[in-house]
């Protein structure tokens, strides 16, 4: 197995490794529905936020590239040509590396987005800095980025998440040939989300600078890694939380994860707690309350008067109640 630790390593400016280009001024709202993916500063679905009609005197932005997002640094291998974010603001930057394939691509595309996860909607990245920030790679012989290297390793890792799929369906097989009801069989409604979560609450602010370095997760609004930002040892001015959802109310706004560990909450995130739901239906739960994703943004983030206000589409049992155990 490939390992990285066995490879020597050296940083390299991304102005030297990839031309550094910015998409035209493009909006959702001027398309027609269509098959072209639009790719903006979103934080999931590989950044896609719908799929629209090129007009005619256009040319799709190249695939076989990687997206960044000036908002929090998230970044997407694209393997298809696309229809980019452009103009002021959150406009998406695109990077080409004619070297690159769709796995070395994806190789350097975690490596980038490690680096640029330091900007936030208050301190958004743009071409110029993104040029200049630094990012870590294997070499080859030579010194040069190991791109052979890259792709097997992201190969490799790719077949062993195939067989532990294999594996899981193969365990799994006798229980779905059970019965279990497929989602769209299922009745579905709408609950108020206090109704769900009798627990909400934020985090509370707690500055970089003020960080005690020690070993437990601190979460806040990225959407990468859990949410888990750093890890630190502050016992004074915190809030703990454990077995509960996070949701993020600025930076990646609506990005929900679930924790079943002890963790400092930052104040960009708040905690949503039931004693009714276990690790499975919590999971669960959590994609269906990252939808929120849909309608807010870093601009319009999710403050404590919107959350109590919004609702959660759930599937019901018999009694149009939620159905913790189909979830589960």
């Amino acid at each position: 197995m490939l390992q990285l630790m066995n490879r020597e390593w050296r940083t390299f400016n991304i102005g030297a490794l990839f031309q550094v280009k910015r998409p035209k001024t493009r909006v959702e709202s001027q398309y027609l529905a269509g098959n072209s993916p639009f790719v903006a500063s979103g934080a999931v679905n590989n950044g896609v936020t719908g799929f629209y009609q090129a007009t005619s005197e256009e040319q799709l932005d190249k695939g076989n590239c990687i997206t960044v997002s000036p908002v929090d640094g998230t970044a997407f291998w694209q393997s298809s040509d696309f229809l980019g974010r452009g103009g002021a603001g959150s406009a998406i930057l695109l990077l080409y590396n004619n070297f690159l394939n769709k796995y070395s691509g994806m190789f350097m595309t975690r490596m980038i987005q490690k680096t640029c996860s330091k900007y936030s909607y208050g301190n958004m990245g743009n071409q110029k800095n993104i040029v200049r920030e630094v990012v870590m790679l294997p070499v080859d012989n030579a010194g040069k980025p190991d791109y052979a290297f890259m792709e097997e390793y992201i190969k490799e890792r790719e077949q062993q998440l195939i067989q532990k799929y294999i594996a899981h369906v193969r365990n799994t097989s006798v229980i779905i040939r059970g019965g279990i009801t497929p989602l769209h069989e299922k009745d579905w409604a709408e609950f108020d989300i206090r109704t769900v979560f009798p627990a909400i609450r934020r985090g509370k602010r707690l500055k970089t600078a003020d960080h005690i370095e020690g070993n437990i997760p601190y979460v806040s609004s990225s959407a990468a890694n859990n949410a888990v930002d750093a890890f630190i040892g502050n016992e004074g001015h915190i809030r703990k939380y454990k077995n509960c959802i996070t949701l993020a109310n600025s930076g990646s706004v609506g990005t929900a994860f679930y924790h079943c560990y002890e963790f400092i909450a930052s104040d960009h995130v708040t905690a949503l707690q039931s004693n009714r739901l276990n690790k499975y239906s919590y999971l669960f739960v959590a994609t269906m309350v990252s939808r929120l994703q849909e309608k807010y943004s870093f601009n319009r983030e999710i403050n404590d008067l919107r959350i109590n206000k919004e609702k959660v589409l759930l599937p019901v049992d018999s009694d149009s109640q939620p159905d913790w155990q189909y979830m589960e």
